[in-house]
């Protein structure tokens, strides 16, 4: 029952230290970068009086914060008092395998809990959803792009460690906490040879403002709509996943009337007084509104207006019948 107890009441006593720049004496065991493609994070090894530099994401778009997830060896536990954890940002200067003082500013410091495991997440952005969990201590400080690297560091705050803790390996897994949500990038095309219109995309019915630039959207399912003058719309829907950008090439079909032909083979056939090729009686556009067709077989022709409109195809069938009827 108590390990529940602590389980609960652990995101609410995270020790916050005044922030000030001190010295800061220590081995770095690794230094670490995050992505947003790799949300399992990084995990390194580290002993008990060792630190971990983090440095700021390359790209921090859809990253919200840091989370630290510290697994305690075999060695410590029930011993988890005599060791704190701390979080230092604004580290200089940058972590060198021959130097061991550096400068650092204090964050937040405080004993492991009686637990095998501890997770702690310090923001990186003011814009933030991230909150206090059962699972996770929310540290209450920002450390954005001017606050890197970050430094989570390991102190014996006992005496008499074992021999065993001499040794003992701590893990921590440091990974990125990625926002609810992620990218789109739209590339539109249209047919060889036809004009380059100005498309419009939305997301949802909402209009991106810059269809050229990553579209942040909520992640799950999204209906993607893309319309440009003289062109067919498409319509598309893509699951959106946290943290990543969806690459999207649509293709633009032109919305002229689409005439097909079905005639007899060696039917003659003109449009408003043109040749209509062989080729092209399987599908030919034309502009919208009023046109003539003519047909000729040997001796027998027809003329025919009509009336054609944006969108449509229109199927245009020829046949010569031959009927018998006998008297009664």
């Amino acid at each position: 029952m108590k390990r529940v107890l602590s389980l609960f009441c652990l995101p609410l006593i995270v020790s916050v230290a005044p922030v000030f720049s001190q010295g800061l004496r220590t081995n770095f065991a690794s230094v670490v970068s995050l992505a947003s493609e790799s949300p399992e994070g990084v995990t390194v090894a580290l002993h008990y009086n060792e630190a971990i530099a983090v440095n700021f994401p390359s790209d921090p778009t859809f990253i919200q914060g840091v989370e630290f997830e510290l697994r305690v060896p075999k060695a410590f536990q029930g011993a988890e008092s005599s060791i704190s954890w701390s979080i230092f940002t604004k580290l200089t200067p940058q972590p060198s395998a021959d130097r061991f003082d550096y400068a650092a500013e204090l964050v937040a410091t405080q004993p492991l809990p009686a637990r095998v495991s501890v997770n702690l997440i310090i923001p990186i952005s003011d814009k933030h959803g991230i909150k206090n969990n059962p699972f996770a201590s929310l540290v209450p400080s920002v450390a954005g792009a001017d606050r890197f690297p970050l430094v989570f560091k390991l102190t014996p705050i006992g005496k008499g460690l074992l021999p065993s803790m001499e040794t003992a390996e701590f893990k921590l897994t440091i990974r990125p906490v990625l926002r609810d949500e992620g990218g789109l990038t739209v590339a539109v095309s249209v047919p060889e040879g036809a004009d380059r219109p100005s498309a419009s995309v939305f997301v949802d019915d909402k209009r991106a403002e810059d269809p050229h630039a990553i579209i942040m959207a909520k992640k799950g399912p999204r209906v993607i709509r893309v319309s440009a003058e003289g062109y067919r719309e498409e319509i598309i829907t893509v699951a959106v996943e946290a943290g990543r950008v969806i690459p999207l090439n649509i293709t633009l079909t032109p919305n002229a009337p689409l005439l097909v032909f079905q005639a007899p083979a060696g039917t003659f056939v003109s449009l408003d007084g043109q040749t209509v090729p062989q080729a092209e009686l399987d599908g030919l556009a034309v502009e919208p509104g009023e046109h003539t067709l003519f047909f000729r077989i040997g001796d027998y022709s027809m003329t025919r207006k009509f009336m054609a409109l944006r969108g449509k195809v229109y199927q245009v069938v020829l046949s010569v019948e031959l009927n018998i009827l006998a008297s009664p």
